[in-house]
């Protein structure tokens, strides 16, 4: 019981974690040059802290700047086609 306690703690905070961090990259992506990338790697520093639960913190960290990094490409390469598009 108390394990299965745990985990559901850990889960509802790792879900609104990420909830929290795709909110923030919606807002982002309507202005790309609003977040740098030295705040990106500020506002992951509460996945550091699950460590005290049995995860490996700094992994989930660098997991979740591969993938931020990522999108933000995707999304400027999205923005220089729609940009390239004449207007009709």
């Amino acid at each position: 019981m108390k394990t299965a306690l745990l985990s559901t703690f850990v889960a509802i905070i790792f879900s609104t974690i990420l909830l929290s961090l795709g909110c923030q990259k919606k807002t982002a992506a309507t202005n790309p040059n609003s977040q740098s990338k030295s705040k990106l790697h500020e506002s992951t520093k509460p996945l550091q802290a699950a460590d005290l639960v049995g995860y490996d913190g700094t992994k989930l960290r660098k997991s979740v700047h591969q993938i931020s990094e990522a999108n933000e490409k995707h999304n400027q390469e999205i923005e220089k086609m729609v940009e390239g598009e004449p207007d009709q």
